[in-house]
Parts: structure tokens; C-alpha cells; sequence
């Protein structure tokens, strides 16, 4: 269930932050607030070099020590990183998983909106809540 929970908040939140009310300038401001953050912790570890040097610290580690499992671990390592760098270069990971997240907001804000709609046309959740009464009702009367 956790993945439906989750996905459900995500087109109820997505829902929410297209509208123009106090929920929504809540949701803008969060999600506003957060990007902002991690856009800090970018620019604090592009100015500091903070990944380069953990990483350099490892590769100094490894360099201490000899041996064949040293020698494989230190090629793994030089291999994964020249794969993310060619990556990312190459299809701009931040870049594109901003588009990718907008993109699956509107969609999912239209899914909500949709789903409302028909909602006020056949009624759907007064017909769920008149069946649930019914079976109240019954259980009630046996009772």
C-alpha cells in the first residue's frame, strides 16, 4: 500500500498547489523553501569541493593500502565515476529531473482535476457513501 499512499499524496498535493488558496501558497512556499535548500547544498559542494574531497580521501585510503582487493576496488571506483560523469554530462541529471518532476506534477494535478470533475458529474463518492450507509443500516438492524 505504500506505494499507492504515495501516490496519491503526490496528486493530492499536486492538486492542491495549482489552486489558489491558503493550502496551496502553503505547498508553493514548502516546495519553494526546499529547492532553495538543496540548490544551497549544490553551490556549498561546487564552492567546496566537498564530493571531490571525500572522494580524494578514499582514494588516498586505498592508495595506503596494497594488495589485489585494493587495486580492484580502486578500478571499480575510477570506472563508476567516469560512468556517472559521462552521464551526467550528457543528459544534465539535475536539469532533467526538474523537467521530469514538473512534468509529472501537471500531469498529475490534471489527473486530480479530471477526477473531480467527474466526480461532481455522476457523483461517485455520494453513491460510495450512500452504500456504506445501506450496509450501516443492515448491520445495525441484524444487530
Amino acid at each position: 500500500g505504500g506505494f499507492w499512499i504515495g501516490a496519491a499524496g503526490f496528486v493530492a498535493t499536486s492538486y492542491l498547489a495549482k489552486k489558489d488558496d491558503d493550502v496551496s501558497a502553503v505547498l508553493k512556499g514548502v516546495s519553494s523553501a526546499s529547492l532553495e535548500a538543496l540548490n544551497y547544498v549544490d553551490s556549498l559542494n561546487k564552492k567546496y569541493e566537498v564530493t571531490d574531497k571525500v572522494g580524494g580521501a578514499l582514494s588516498g585510503a586505498l592508495d595506503s593500502t596494497e594488495g589485489e582487493t585494493s587495486s580492484s576496488v580502486k578500478s571499480a571506483l575510477s570506472s563508476a565515476k567516469e560512468a556517472i560523469d559521462s552521464f551526467d554530462k550528457d543528459i544534465g541529471i539535475k536539469s532533467t529531473l526538474g523537467g521530469l518532476v514538473l512534468a509529472g506534477s501537471d500531469l498529475a494535478s490534471q489527473l486530480a482535476t479530471k477526477v473531480v470533475e467527474l466526480n461532481k458529474e455522476y457523483k461517485v463518492t455520494d453513491q460510495i457513501q450512500s452504500k456504506i450507509d445501506e450496509a450501516v443500516d443492515k448491520s445495525k438492524s441484524k444487530a
